[in-house]
């Protein structure tokens, strides 16, 4: 696997995680600790309400986009801390079963002129459903490493 720094990516890099099958018990489980309401805890309640079916939280589908994006390693040696999500939109309901794939892509960014090593990159993030339908999108903001600050790093321990 490729190790990416902030100096490798370009504005319109893409990139796709492998998928993910969200089962019944992720949504419930999920649910119990964060977003306890029925449509995602309870099958028969779920069949009642506005959505006819179990359904995942919101932030457990914007909290997946990140776990898959995770997957692609693109952030395994970069990724320093989030600064912030916007646009973040729920565009289709998540239902229990269904399979889900991240891609992102890369915005913009810009080396930081107050922190050496460090820099600021925004990414287009689309969770796709196996239908290849949207379900969710986000543009979000992170500090992520220069590879030149490892170069630093091993010139130093010379």
């Amino acid at each position: 696997m490729r190790d990416y720094y902030l100096d490798d990516l370009n504005p319109g890099d893409v990139f796709t995680s492998p998928s993910f099958e969200l089962t019944e018990k992720d949504v419930i489980e999920f649910a119990e600790k964060y977003d306890p309401q029925p449509f995602h805890l309870d099958r028969d309640a779920a069949k009642a309400s506005h959505f006819g079916g179990l359904v995942a939280g919101g932030f457990q589908t914007a909290a997946l986009a990140w776990a898959l994006a995770q997957r692609t390693g693109v952030y395994r040696k970069c990724a320093l801390a989030g600064i912030g999500i916007d646009r973040l939109r729920w565009r289709k309901p998540v239902w229990a079963g269904d399979v889900l794939t991240c891609r992102f892509k890369l915005l913009k960014k810009r080396i930081s002129s107050s922190r050496p090593g460090q820099g600021i990159a925004t990414c287009r993030f689309d969770v796709f459903n196996q239908r290849d339908e949207i379900v969710l999108t986000m543009d979000m903001t992170q500090l992520l490493k220069c590879r030149e600050t490892q170069v630093r790093l091993t010139d130093a321990s010379s």
